[in-house]
């Protein structure tokens, strides 16, 4: 744990080395606990209660929030039952596993799944012609039972006596679940063969790992809390947030008290600079500022230099009527930007590989000779034939679903790279908005770039279909990655102790069946209990989510022009990646360039989109520290930002218990983007 670069504190102080050398039974039995109680609790809160959407980035607040209780209960059990605290390491267990779980439930995907996989059969009607369309390509085999005493309950609610009918929800689980499981291994795996390179060589800051830390330094030795809480400038930043929150939770009760909105949502203030232009959310959420204090300088300024300069060259674009493409087909502004991004993104993963060429080589090796890599004792033969058998059953289950196998491996492809940038800059950043480049949520995976470059013309119904079904929510998440970025900072935070870093893939592994387990069984309940139409949030919503994913297969297939391999829009996408390329060319060769090629990468993504106001506060404030009093000051004033972010969660929890106990199913809107 020392490893990290935790500024003012030394998280290994009177530690004791023997309970920082195993993984506990009692930990990882806690961490399961953890997972179903956070899935019960967020599926209800956002669905029957309609007070939060806990999961809207990749760093949930659906994990924060009972790590924090974690933290609170540890702090009782030191003052009156020592004996029976966690230690640093222990919350570290919890924290890694409720992380690791947390992205399924809610928006994050489990409620998108459950309905993908029932959708069709109750909303289809003569109007949208899914039936004549659709039904035809649709891999039932892998949806739920279309018996009406299934589908009709699941969306209307149970009638009286009735009992949940679990045997027509077999069959999707099992399926869906199979797949995402074989994706969440090749995930471990990728983290596995990169994670030397990216601790050793490249020294990935962390910063989501440095936050916890903070909070569980000090649980080893004789204090009874945390280090950092005994720090003044910790419960400035506290109370900053916290103190705002409590207020407007007063006025829930006191309607004459005005809301302060200064942590408001992200259309409560922007600023609209011509017609044509993008709005500019001044968007402060405590969350991104806190957590972004540890990102490099280069990075923040990169983040909200290049989205101002996005939304210059999207105004321009909208202005002038600019577009690419052939007749029938042209880009949209916003479709020319993500072609750009996505071009960055390739490159940006290209030279990360190539860049650990020289300890993929001494992997290859391990994994032919069997031998071991000095100092370090992963089993890469076995890592590298489980990254390939999940790879193949991927592209296997993409085929079965309607794909043929050329655009199978395509899009497999196309996710890897996704999802590998996204996990890795995660912890280079700490920024935990990171989508993947697209201007449709539903996107996010690499559809439309695939259907972009491939041409609609090359594709079949069932490739559509399929396609549609990858690209859809209910596929392993959307824009927010389940598991993958919570998968670096597991192995850098409960690894390099020798007897238990070989547990971490299983410790992984049981987290994420366990969280789908909670999430998928708890959201089939809520639905039939209450009905799933009288649900809050976009998954259960006739306008939007799943039907809208259906609405797009179908006219996808009928539409009259089918699209054509574009050669202008593979212009484009080489463009971005020369860009990215030469801003890395710049920052190797040049020491004080600022500009880092990520933030080309996530230029017009909803991370920057919301809150590019926000990274330049975090950015101006630690330029600032820097420039008076140096690292010393950096160090000195870290505390504070810690505490604004955990002043925002204990905000969160705050609202939420008051909504649990006297606004149960009409709770108050306080945390979404």
């Amino acid at each position: 744990m020392s490893s990290l670069d935790t500024p003012g504190i030394n998280p290994t102080e009177n530690v004791e080395t023997s309970r920082l050398a195993l993984i506990t039974p009692r930990s990882v039995f806690l961490g399961v606990v953890t997972i179903v109680a956070l899935h019960i609790y967020t599926n209800h809160a956002g669905l029957v209660m309609g007070s939060s959407a806990l999961v809207k980035s990749q760093y949930p607040m659906a994990m924060l929030i009972p790590f924090f209780l974690w933290l609170f209960v540890n702090i009782v059990l030191k003052a009156f039952f020592p004996s029976a605290a966690l230690s640093g390491r222990e919350l570290l267990v919890i924290y890694c596993m409720s992380w690791i779980s947390s992205g399924i439930a809610l928006e994050g995907w489990a409620a998108y799944w459950s309905t993908i996989v029932s959708t069709p059969t109750y909303y289809a009607s003569p109007e949208n012609q899914w039936q004549e369309v659709l039904f035809s390509a649709i891999p039932w085999w892998a949806f739920t039972d279309t018996d009406t005493g299934v589908i009709r309950p699941f969306f209307d609610g149970l009638s009286p006596g009735m009992a949940i009918p679990w045997i027509g929800w077999i069959k999707p689980m099992f399926w869906w679940g199979t797949v995402s499981i074989a994706l969440f291994i090749a995930g471990v795996c990728l983290c596995m063969l990169f994670q030397r390179q990216w601790e050793d060589a490249e020294r990935l800051t962390y910063p989501l790992g440095q936050f916890a830390i903070y909070l569980t330094s000090g649980f080893d030795g004789r204090d009874r809390v945390p280090a950092i809480f005994k720090k003044k400038i910790f419960w400035a930043g506290f109370f900053a947030v916290f103190g705002v929150i409590l207020y407007n939770i007063a006025g829930y009760f006191l309607h004459e008290l005005p809301p302060l909105g200064i942590y408001g949502g992200i259309g409560s203030k922007q600023i609209e600079i011509a017609k044509g232009y993008p709005f500019i959310p001044i968007r402060i959420l405590p969350s991104v500022v806190g957590l972004t204090y540890f990102c490099d300088l280069d990075i923040l300024f990169s983040f909200w230099f290049i989205r101002l300069l996005a939304t210059l060259k999207l105004g321009m674009m909208n202005r002038t009527g600019f577009s690419v493409g052939m007749a029938g087909q042209q880009a949209r502004p916003e479709q020319i930007i993500e072609i750009e991004s996505h071009g960055a993104m390739v490159l940006l993963v290209i030279w990360s590989v190539w860049a650990t060429r020289e300890h993929l080589h001494q992997v290859w090796q391990s994994a032919r000779t069997g031998n071991r890599i000095a100092g370090d004792e992963r089993r890469y033969r076995a890592v590298l034939i489980a990254f390939f058998a999940a790879t193949i059953y991927i592209i296997g289950w993409m085929h079965a679903i309607g794909m043929a196998y050329p655009i199978a491996v395509f899009h497999t492809l196309l996710l890897y790279i996704a999802y590998f940038t996204v996990a890795k800059f995660t912890a280079a950043t700490g920024f935990t908005h990171l989508f993947s480049p697209t201007t449709n949520p539903y996107g996010a995976k690499g559809g439309e770039l695939l259907t972009s470059f491939v041409g609609t013309a090359h594709l079949d119904r069932k490739d559509l279909v399929g396609i549609g079904l990858v690209n859809s929510c209910g596929f392993f998440g959307n824009a927010r990655v389940p598991a993958w970025p919570a998968l670096p900072h597991h192995f850098k935070l409960l690894g390099g102790q020798t007897r238990t870093s070989s547990r971490l893939p299983n410790l992984a592994l049981l987290a994420f069946v366990v969280g789908i387990a909670a999430s998928f069984v708890s959201i089939i309940y809520i639905a039939y209990h209450y009905g799933g139409q009288n649900l809050h949030l976009a998954p259960f919503s006739s306008s939007a989510g799943p039907v809208g994913s259906y609405n797009a297969m179908r006219s996808d297939i009928l539409h009259v022009d089918r699209t054509v391999f574009d050669p202008s829009k593979m212009i484009v996408w080489l463009i971005g990646g020369l860009e990215a390329g030469l801003l890395l060319l710049l920052r190797n060769r040049l020491p004080w360039w600022p500009i880092h090629p990520l933030g080309l990468v996530f230029q017009d993504t909803r991370g920057l989109r919301f809150y590019s106001f926000s990274l330049f506060l975090t950015w101006a404030a630690k330029l600032i520290l820097l420039r008076i009093g140096g690292i010393a000051l950096y160090r000195r004033a870290a505390p504070f930002f810690i505490g604004i972010t955990v002043g925002y969660v204990a905000g969160i929890v705050a609202s939420s218990i008051v909504d649990l106990i006297w606004f149960p199913e009409g709770g108050h809107w306080i945390h979404t983007w």
